[in-house]
């Protein structure tokens, strides 16, 4: 290649910025190229392109090559737009982009076989029916070996025989793309005028570029087949459809109905594939061959071809929110990309945040609401349960958990043969284990959090680290052999309680230590649709949208539990889990009903539930956090002091807290002590800055953190928008 030029390559690496490599003069802005770093060989994009000048090679590396790939100017200013808001390395939001390494190697050949027209005599072979059976097979076409044993009925051994006689030969190709062929015929489901109206609204709405609409929807009203609905619109364009979702392997339903409703199955975009998967994946979504793609967060980083609309399904969901690497707000960010590629983005949520609530009221969204559930499904009856009157009563198999009332009501549920749901959003047997001789409260030793335990796997496990040890026999501080005592109550232990009480019924935990993976989701949202599973336990997975009509009864077990937090929206995300979960009970023909179980029956956010007042709730909500400027009417951004060393961790944070800047409208909270005080061996103090919605606050933090000096074992690490405070 003839160097002829510099430009800046930016590498998936922590940095910030560009570097210079000697390149040939037909490189553009965006070309991924491979290029020398260190020792080794990386894989950058074309950020910056300089003037053609006199280049010394021996002090400017050059390029190696140029490959076939080029990011659009939309997701370049993407990247940067995610990077600069987030106060986050430019090249580690790049990684996210280039997420499939293998997708820049050279593709990998299919190998068929064919052929070669030798004959078993002149190979010297006897005849046999197996061998004729192959030749008669490729004498139509090539096949590659797995298809010629299935094809022709023969072992591996017949086939090798016949390659290696040189009567077939191997005849490398590329390995077919995935197609995806959408039928629109079978399109046209049955609206009800409601979503009829909500659906023509958001085509309408495709006409204007960008725009971003709530589709907000009670529980079971439909809300899928509405924004469906205005995808096809976009497919019949040929343009591409991204839709997000909390937890991909949540979504057996979704795309059950997807595949029916379309006749393929959508792409999918999520932790769980393998490398081949993602490869093929990241290079469907590039060239367009992928025409819907259903994701996780991270989906929105893949480099579509032709984007035209993008949904966030289950907006509300916090699990939008990533924590590592590189802080961001899936649903945020999702409607920066709608605006850098001009196209309309969907919310759809039962239970939106307040923040797109006060979006709406001040015209920058727009919404369509869904008042009645589909097939007029009546909304499900709430009950309180006062836990300080209706006490869980002792039985032989120990502590109860599950007050007189509403073990009555699964005692009626099973004899009418309906289907119930207990929820409780803590995994596990018991949160903690305790020796009731000298009070050992069994710790992780990488945390300061308690082991969960984990009756079924026969294991304390911590949920912050993975750390995990065998469920000890004898108390590790005293040696007391019968003092160990599982304290509080996890799934498991629920579970436990209800065979004890009904032994004859199906009983089964959903929980992500149940399913890891896919095909274990289906099986059990198949069994509850087979009407095999009679009582179904499990945690917020409980929430993610699963749609059993046969579910009558839902019980939860602790309504208190997230309304203790210092979060300051703790009480939000109660509201919105407590209320999704209550959607899942009566969505088919009969009514469902929902007990809650509480020691706080007066709380507010439950009383709103129970009466189905969302626009209760949210006044108060809205007051609160007017009152003390908090998001949505002010801004907040945590920073996060770690080190291995306690003295070191407590001495820089102090240290950020004397040079923090002092303006107008800007205040610091802390240091404090994270709540979570050591994770994963690291000492941690927690600083928040919080300013007026007008104030730029990462310009503040820039100015704040410009010129830090502190040792290299103290990590800093910024939060812009904050969700979680541990």
């Amino acid at each position: 290649m003839n160097m002829s030029k510099i430009v800046g390559v930016m590498l998936p690496l922590p940095f910030n910025s560009v570097f210079d490599y000697c390149a040939p003069d037909e490189v553009k802005l965006g070309d991924v190229v491979r290029v020398p770093f260190g020792k080794g060989v990386e894989t950058g994009v074309v950020f910056k392109l300089e003037k053609t000048a006199d280049l010394d090679e021996k002090k400017i590396k050059a390029i190696i090559k140029i490959l076939p790939y080029r990011l659009k100017p939309s997701l370049i200013k993407f990247i940067e737009w995610v990077a600069k808001y987030n106060l986050a390395f430019l090249g580690l939001v790049l990684k996210m982009v280039l997420c499939a390494k293998n997708a820049f190697d050279d593709p990998k050949m299919h190998i068929l076989y064919k052929l070669t027209g030798k004959t078993l005599a002149e190979a010297k072979l006897k005849n046999s029916d197996a061998r004729w059976h192959v030749i008669d097979l490729l004498k139509h076409a090539p096949y590659s070996k797995a298809e010629i044993m299935a094809g022709a009925g023969v072992s591996a051994s017949v086939v090798t025989t016949l390659i290696d006689a040189g009567i077939l030969e191997p005849m490398p190709v590329q390995k077919q793309k995935k197609s995806q062929d959408l039928n629109f015929e079978g399109t046209n489901v049955q609206l009800t005028d409601e979503q009829q109206t909500a659906a023509d609204f958001l085509i309408k709405s495709q006409e204007t570029g960008f725009n971003v609409t709530l589709i907000d929807g009670v529980t079971g009203s439909g809300k899928t087949e509405v924004y469906l609905t205005a995808a096809i619109n976009v497919l019949k364009k040929g343009k591409q459809v991204l839709i997000l979702v909390p937890e991909i392997a949540l979504t057996t339903q979704w795309l059950e109905r997807f595949e029916k409703r379309f006749g393929v199955k959508p792409f999918k975009w999520h932790s769980a594939l393998n490398p081949s998967e993602r490869r093929d994946t990241w290079k469907a979504a590039y060239d367009g061959t992928a025409k819907v793609l259903v994701g996780a967060r991270s989906a929105l980083f893949l480099p579509f071809a032709d984007l035209g609309l993008i949904v966030v399904d289950e907006s509300h969901d916090q699990t939008f929110k990533q924590e590592d690497m590189v802080n961001y707000q899936a649903r945020d960010m999702a409607i920066v990309r709608a605006k850098l590629e001009n196209i309309p983005i969907i919310l759809s949520t039962a239970t939106p945040d307040l923040e797109t609530l006060v979006n709406i009221e001040e015209g920058k969204y727009q919404s369509v609401v869904l008042k009645n559930r589909y097939a007029a499904a009546a909304m499900p009856e709430i009950k309180i349960i006062d836990l300080k009157k209706d006490k869980p009563q002792k039985g032989v198999w120990g502590t109860s958990w599950l007050a007189p009332s509403l073990v009555q009501a699964l005692k009626e549920n099973l004899e009418k043969g309906e289907q119930s749901m207990l929820f409780l959003n803590r995994r596990g047997y018991a949160p903690l284990m305790i020796c009731r001789d000298c009070g050992t409260k069994i710790q992780c030793p990488n945390c300061t959090a308690w082991l969960t335990e984990h009756r079924s796997k026969g294991k304390l496990i911590c949920h912050h680290c993975g750390y995990m040890m065998n469920t000890p026999k004898t108390c590790p501080e005293c040696g007391s052999e019968s003092g160990l005592a599982a304290c509080g109550p996890g799934v498991e232990r629920i579970a436990e309680e209800v065979k004890f009480r009904f032994p004859l019924a199906k009983v089964e935990i959903l929980s992500s230590d149940t399913t890891t993976s896919l095909k274990t989701v289906s099986e059990v949202i198949s069994k509850m649709e087979r009407k095999e599973i009679d009582v179904l336990i499990g945690t917020q997975i409980l929430a993610k949208g699963h749609h059993f009509p046969l579910l009558t009864l839902v019980g939860i077990i602790d309504a208190d539990l997230g309304l203790m937090g210092s979060d300051l929206r703790a009480s939000e995300q109660t509201f919105q889990l407590l209320s999704q979960v209550s959607g899942r009970a009566g969505r088919g023909a009969k009514k469902g009903t929902v007990y809650l179980q509480t020691l706080c029956p007066e709380n507010a956010v439950l009383k709103a539930i129970v009466e189905n007042n969302r626009e209760a709730f949210i006044s108060i909500e809205k007051k609160a956090r007017l009152m003390l400027g908090l998001p949505p009417f002010g801004k907040l951004a945590a920073v996060i002091v770690s080190s291995s060393n306690e003295q070191t961790a407590e001495k820089a944070a102090y240290h950020l807290a004397k040079i923090a800047p002092h303006y107008t409208g800007v205040s610091l909270l802390g240091p404090a002590p994270a709540p979570i005080y050591m994770l994963r061996g690291k000492f941690r103090y927690r600083l928040l800055l919080k300013t007026l919605k007008t104030i730029n606050i990462q310009a503040v933090i820039q100015t704040w953190l410009k010129d830090l000096n502190l040792p290299s074992s103290v990590k800093v690490e910024v939060d812009i928008d904050p969700y979680s405070f541990m």
